[in-house]
């Protein structure tokens, strides 16, 4: 399969062969599935907490005395049937992760970028040119990488959009090397844009986008893993 290789202008100067080490034959989508809920399990804090009827402040006294009144028999105010009671059987703290070994992980990650792959959604950035942080001149740039991408041109066939309509502007993940920072801050503002590490790539940014764009650097990297 031949990926695209986009300039910051977004005409296309060529083309790579995407890695035989990350090409699987047959997409696994039970095992994406997998990899993407145990990694949104991990990331949640488990700090969630509800108070008993024996945390709740006050209730110390019996509202009326047991007998005699003609209302029923209560002990405390702070019953959970009672407005400000205690809650019964709510959230306690606990602890969400789940294991997933690593060399699993691994093989999801190829599942995932061999369906992008497959779909046409991934697309090689051959210069990132932001030598400082600018926000302004980042989404010029990607924007015109972004529209002449294949998967916006698909996307876009029978619709008429305007070429910096919000209508038009799709989430896309960009995936750079750990040395292209100034990439990483100049996009960190810009909400349909979510920039990764190729060091730390996770399934949920891969899978949940409307398509992926390499930095240069970052596919060198990916090729190197498994070559």
């Amino acid at each position: 399969m031949q990926i695209p290789v986009l300039t910051v202008t977004g005409s296309q100067v060529g083309s790579r062969e995407f890695p035989q080490g990350w090409l699987v034959d047959e997409v696994n989508e039970h095992l994406i599935w997998e990899a993407i809920k145990a990694e949104l399990a991990n990331e949640r804090q488990g700090t969630h907490k509800t108070k008993t009827k024996g945390e709740v402040r006050g209730g110390g006294k019996k509202p009326w005395r047991q007998k005699g009144t003609g209302r029923a028999r209560q002990g405390s105010i702070r019953n959970p049937h009672w407005r400000h009671g205690g809650i019964v059987f709510g959230p306690i703290p606990r602890d969400y992760r789940e294991h997933f070994p690593r060399e699993k992980k691994r093989v999801a990650l190829k599942h995932i970028l061999t369906a992008k792959a497959q779909e046409r959604e991934i697309v090689i950035l051959n210069e990132i040119p932001w030598k400082e942080v600018s926000t302004k001149k980042a989404f010029e740039d990607l924007t015109q990488v972004v529209h002449s991408a294949p998967f916006v041109q698909l996307w876009q066939e029978g619709r008429k959009i305007r070429k910096y309509s919000n209508r038009g502007r799709r989430n896309i993940t960009l995936v750079i090397d750990d040395s292209e920072l100034y990439a990483k801050l100049s996009l960190r503002n810009i909400p349909w844009v979510k920039t990764i590490s190729i060091s730390r790539m996770a399934a949920h940014p891969l899978l949940y986008n409307f398509g992926l764009v390499f930095s240069q650097a970052a596919f060198d990297k990916m090729a190197q893993v498994n070559a």
